[in-house]
């Protein structure tokens, strides 16, 4: 097989980024997308010229693998159905909206590389690079992590019917930080405020590493429609030896050690028609297509998208004031 036939299931605003992504993928051949909505599948079939179904299974047929771009609540009823029919999934993040329901994806699998989790930060060269600083053990022992995702009012205002705060910009959080520092994430408790929808609106929740360091996590979705950048994220992490700082809404990864010594570490950034994200998807997206020519690993498993998936799934419980899972490895 020299080009990998794909799928994309819903062709929403993500469906189309994978859409649009996959044509700059040389092994990979979109010939089909997937969506109960005809406008959805008229611009589909308008702008990439392929043939638009309203079903999953009328296009299982012409497809050696599918990405799943659904709501988050159908993402569970789809990946089971494709694995079943014995393709390969690439399924966006969250893979479910429990943990119960990531467990009957793992055990849907006929096996453990016939499924990846699209958790597309870590293919973003600057996280990759402040991964290798961490993980290398320059900056000692970690102390405290600080990180933030926020976004505009208008972000929030075409999705806050059908998920949460936590489940849309938290799970980015709850996987980049455990990708970074190799460590498990305990939730140790959870505030948030409802300001403009009925869910929260803000989140702050404090965790706790299973080394002992301890950090908090921002999400929110009320950045003004007039801030000219309708997103705020970063990640700061200090430690014995220094502190690391990396702004994603723009392009910098900052170091300054505890000796005096401060730099900008160099980081790529690319052009792109569909902004940086897009480029980090097609990295993604050519991840997915390459593991599935060559029969190598999944590059980020369902059972990393799990984990992730119980950090969030902890918020929601902390901020319901219920209990939240036992700290791991307890």
């Amino acid at each position: 097989m020299d080009r990998l036939k794909i799928g994309v299931v819903g062709i929403g605003v993500q469906g189309q980024l994978h859409a649009r992504a996959l044509r700059d993928v040389p092994q990979a051949e979109l010939v089909a997308v997937a969506d109960i909505s005809p406008r959805n599948r008229d611009w589909a079939e308008t702008h990439l010229g392929v043939r638009a179904v309203p079903d999953l299974g009328d296009l299982l047929d012409a497809v050696d693998a599918v990405s799943i771009c659904t709501p988050d609540h159908l993402h569970e009823e789809a990946t089971l159905a494709a694995l079943a029919a014995g393709k390969r999934v690439l399924l966006e993040k969250p893979m479910a909206l429990s943990s119960a329901g990531c467990d009957r994806i793992i055990a849907g699998r006929p096996d453990p590389d016939a499924l990846m989790i699209g958790q597309v930060l870590r293919f973003d060269p600057r996280v990759l690079r402040l991964r290798e600083v961490v993980r290398s053990g320059e900056l000692g022992d970690i102390w405290h992590v600080k990180v933030w995702r926020c976004t505009s009012q208008a972000v929030g205002e075409g999705i806050w019917d059908r998920t949460s705060v936590a489940w849309f910009l938290g799970i980015h959080d709850a996987d980049l930080l455990r990708f970074v520092t190799g460590r498990e994430v305990e939730v140790t408790g959870a505030v948030g405020r409802k300001v403009l929808s009925p869910s929260h609106d803000v989140v702050h929740a404090t965790i706790r590493f299973d080394d002992g360091a301890i950090g908090t996590m921002e999400n929110n979705w009320t950045l003004p429609h007039s801030r000219p950048s309708r997103a705020d994220a970063g990640l700061r992490i200090v430690g014995e030896h220094g502190i690391l700082e990396m702004n994603l809404s723009h392009n910098d990864l900052m170091y300054a050690r505890r000796d005096g010594v401060a730099s900008f570490m160099d980081t790529y950034f690319w052009p792109s028609r569909d902004g940086g994200g897009a480029y980090n998807l097609r990295t993604e997206l050519a991840a997915f297509v390459d593991a599935a020519l060559s029969g190598g690993p999944t590059p980020v498993s369902g059972e990393e998208g799990r984990a992730a998936v119980a950090v969030v799934e902890d918020i929601e419980a902390a901020l319901a004031g219920g209990p939240v899972s036992p700290p791991p490895g307890s």
